[in-house]
């Protein structure tokens, strides 16, 4: 059995609570960007559980491949890590070349959250991502940038609209 480090307990529910926002079974219409201008969609579904205690969550994406992309498939676990005092999240998926850390915040007034990442592109530059994903009740919008390299501008790569399928809450166990 585990024990229990004495910090949790001042942890508010407040903090879990995106994280239960987006438990759940999602349909994604998914779009693409090149040249920060839309480019091509794609649909698929993301099947996010919670973990027993309701402070972690696994998320399973699946887009079945089209005539131009093969399928792609993403697994990512994501909380709020109560040593680190922040959300963090870890990604793999068909596309990456490596294993993608975030680190991210909740804006409870506007119900964002906003996660940034540094990822290696395989030349040994160093690439700054923000993603954001604002919670509207049974929709969610999620939104990839790419931070220019020399210039910080924001260059949009993806955005997918969550639509809620189910009201059940899948809980590990269940």
């Amino acid at each position: 059995m585990w024990a229990k480090s004495a910090g949790n307990d001042a942890i508010s529910q407040e903090t879990y609570l995106p994280i239960e926002m987006e438990a759940g079974t999602w349909d994604a219409d998914v779009t693409f960007y090149e040249s920060g201008k839309p480019s091509e969609k794609g649909k698929g579904v993301q099947v996010n559980t919670l973990l027993a205690n309701g402070h972690w969550i696994t998320n399973d994406f699946r887009i079945p491949a089209s005539e131009k992309f093969p399928t792609y498939q993403g697994h990512g676990v994501w909380g709020y890590d109560p040593v680190a005092k922040t959300y963090v999240n870890t990604w793999i998926d068909t596309n990456d070349q490596s294993v993608r850390t975030d680190y991210g915040f909740w804006n409870a007034k506007d119900q964002t959250m906003v996660w940034s990442s540094k990822q290696n592109d395989g030349a040994g530059h160093f690439v700054d991502y923000r993603m954001t994903e604002e919670f509207r009740g049974s929709e969610r919008i999620f939104t990839v940038y790419q931070i220019g390299m020399y210039n910080p501008k924001l260059h949009p790569l993806l955005k997918i609209v969550f639509t809620r399928r189910d009201a059940g809450i899948p809980r590990a166990g269940d």
